[in-house]
């Protein structure tokens, strides 16, 4: 009887199935998407002015030299490096005699004879702009595209490769190898490797820091 009863309260008010009520409860499908895959790091842009304090004829295209050689594809834009010169950089590319490289470079010591990166700076011997070094065996235009590639590659954060400075005899010398005191075998070599390119692209190493305005 009380069976018969609900059943027609049913009938009359309607009661929830639970089959129905136990599908409304299902949750809902979802689809799970993957995360997306990393994209390469952003290009940097690094802004930089460049000054000749020297005078001679031989130096005097000194500036032409290294617009060219920054802005040449088979350098650090190869890594996406943005080299814009802008006479209020905060980096500069100086061209000055060796006395006044030394004092540019302290505290490292570069005895009158060799370019350095130091802070902000670029600082290149003239010297060395005007006849390159005995150890280098291949033209002056390379090594002088070869000294702005690995001082400007240390501004970068990029370093000198691990011992031995010359990985395989006969091949180009890395362009962060220090070129112009050994070349223990390799190839006189002007622009960064593909593998300097690739390792730099990642951009995992800090820039130098610049000049506080």
């Amino acid at each position: 009887m009380a069976i018969a009863l609900a059943a027609g309260l049913c009938a009359l008010v309607g009661c929830a199935s639970p089959v129905a009520e136990s599908v409304s409860r299902a949750p809902a499908a979802t689809t799970v998407r993957p995360p997306p895959e990393p994209g390469p790091p952003p290009a940097v842009e690094v802004r930089y002015r460049i000054e000749r304090r020297t005078t001679d004829r031989a130096t005097e295209g000194f500036e032409a030299v290294v617009r060219a050689t920054l802005a040449d594809p088979r350098g650090w834009s190869g890594a996406d490096f943005v080299l814009v010169e802008d006479p209020a950089a905060p980096y500069v590319i100086v061209l000055a005699e060796g006395d006044e490289v030394d004092r540019l470079c302290l505290p490292y010591r570069t005895g009158g004879r060799f370019s350095c990166q130091n802070g902000p700076v670029v600082a290149m011997n003239a010297d060395r702009w005007r006849t390159a070094t005995p150890q280098w065996t291949g033209t002056l235009a390379a090594y002088r595209q070869m000294l702005v590639n690995h001082e400007v590659g240390h501004l970068l954060g990029r370093h000198h490769p691990p011992p031995p400075q010359c990985p395989v005899p006969g091949r180009p010398a890395p362009v962060m190898a220090q070129q112009s005191t050994e070349l223990d075998g390799c190839l006189p070599n002007a622009w960064p490797l593909a593998a300097e390119l690739a390792a730099a692209a990642r951009h995992d190493e800090p820039l130098a820091p610049p000049f506080q305005r």
